[in-house]
């Protein structure tokens, strides 16, 4: 992680030098308990299973696994089980795409602290295919640009190789006290 949050540079991948690695590191996988010390969503929320791999700055890989269990596919087309993300205004393929972008924004700058949060705007989505019940669905996230505290990122989604959407958004943090009175 960098000691501070980058500002105004392209988060593209660095250019010249040797080919980049591409086979997924150990050390480069994070698992349910570390996903949620960076998203504080939680069940039924939390999208995102597992991260396959990631390069602060530059990438990240998640995987969504569905089931046909998970509380979301209860009531939405019961004759015939489709992920809702598709259909629905509230995409949950959004919000996975979501929680990956908040992923690699924290292990890409500085983490957020405790009375902060992610706030993200301006996304534009593409649907190009459904996701249903046994579908391991994979995100490939890729950083665009740092603007200040403004993270602009997009992904491509697949399952199997297959295209099912496309995303592009803009994150940035604020603290909680100046979203308004806290009400809780």
């Amino acid at each position: 992680m960098q000691d501070t949050a980058p500002h105004e540079k392209d988060a593209s991948p660095r250019q010249g030098g040797a080919a980049p690695d591409t086979a997924p590191r150990a050390d480069r996988v994070l698992g349910i308990s570390a996903i949620k010390k960076l998203v504080r969503g939680r069940h039924p929320r939390l999208f995102i299973d597992r991260v396959t791999d990631y390069e602060p700055g530059v990438y990240l890989k998640s995987l969504l696994c569905v089931s046909s269990e998970l509380s979301v596919m209860a009531g939405h087309l019961p004759e015939r089980d489709l992920f809702p993300g598709v259909f629905l205004p509230g995409s949950h393929l959004m919000q996975a795409f979501a929680q990956s972008g908040v992923i690699l924004y924290q292990l890409s700058a500085d983490p957020l602290t405790d009375d902060e949060v992610t706030l993200v705007g301006s996304v534009k989505s593409r649907f190009k295919g459904v996701v249903v019940p046994g579908d391991q669905v994979l995100f490939d996230v890729r950083a665009q640009r740092f603007l200040g505290n403004v993270f602009l990122f997009s992904a491509s989604v697949t399952v199997e190789e297959r295209t099912v959407a496309a995303f592009r958004g803009a994150m940035t943090r604020a603290k909680l006290t100046t979203v308004g009175p806290q009400l809780w």
